[in-house]
């Protein structure tokens, strides 16, 4: 999972980050998780704060943030649903 902070007046488009992160890591780094944060907490010495991230894990029940998954069959990012949640959680959908 990636957690990024978009520039003001700026919208995530699926399309255009997976062609971006298509052509420019190899298919082992290409992030399966987008998370598009309105700021991003800092510790005393400058490190991201990741804890949180991580404990939170990809449920779009607990996540409020816009959360976007990596859709191969697509070629786009789409954006998380509870569905998708949870065909991944049951293996309905392979990562």
């Amino acid at each position: 999972m990636a957690c990024i902070r978009l520039k003001e007046n700026c919208e995530f488009n699926g399309e255009s980050a997976y062609r971006h992160v298509n052509t420019h890591l190899p298919s082992y780094a290409r992030p399966h998780f987008i998370r598009i944060k309105s700021a991003i907490k800092l510790t005393a010495t400058f490190k991201y704060r990741k804890v949180q991230l991580v404990e939170e894990g990809f449920d779009p029940a607990i996540i409020k943030d816009h959360l976007y998954f990596l859709d191969d069959k697509e070629n786009l990012y789409v954006q998380m649903t509870q569905d998708i949640y949870n065909s991944v959680k049951t293996h309905d959908f392979k990562l």
